[in-house]
């Protein structure tokens, strides 16, 4: 082996320890109890905005938060600025008549805090029998604060969106039809 093989093995070595400690920092504060809270966080929200209590729907987001709806087809070109701070927010989750369903939650640590990801299935409690109005997935920003997790950020990618990058794939021509 020349120096230089062994120089750049000893290179890779410690900057693979590096990244490897770092990594392991950043998962070693995720707690157990870090899921729960997230997890609680998501049943808030959802009871919360069912309920018509945009107060505690705001809370469930930092004081500067974004929350970007959904859209059906045929509104690629609406306005989709999100609802941002704490009274835009409050507006937002003022509306009932609504029972949201959240399953399949998905959480990934970051540095900064984590991301996470569930699937939506929205009914309208308005009509007799209740019937869906909505599914989607939630595309979400976390962070932990002093009065616990909050969402930074989230988004909805309606499945009907036109442009939701989370679009269901073509079945193949020779698919099951009862898949």
């Amino acid at each position: 082996m020349t120096r230089r093989t062994i120089f750049a093995a000893i290179i890779f070595s410690l900057a693979l320890a590096g990244y490897s400690r770092m990594h392991a920092e950043q998962t070693k504060k995720f707690t157990l109890e870090d899921y729960y809270e997230i997890q609680k966080l998501y049943y808030i929200y959802a009871y919360s905005i069912d309920a018509g209590q945009g107060d505690v729907f705001a809370s469930t987001f930092v004081p500067d938060g974004e929350f970007t709806r959904g859209f059906g087809p045929g509104q690629a070109n609406v306005d989709r600025s999100p609802a941002k701070g704490f009274e835009a927010l409050k507006r937002t989750g003022s509306i009932s008549g609504t029972r949201h369903f959240v399953a399949n939650l998905v959480i990934t640590p970051t540095s900064e805090g984590a991301k996470g990801s569930c699937y939506l299935l929205m009914y309208t409690a308005r009509t007799t029998p209740p019937s869906f109005v909505e599914t989607a997935i939630y595309e979400d920003t976390l962070v932990k604060t002093s009065q616990g997790w909050k969402f930074k950020k989230r988004v909805v990618w309606r499945d009907d969106d036109d442009i939701t990058p989370f679009k269901p794939k073509p079945r193949s021509a020779g698919a099951a039809k009862n898949e």
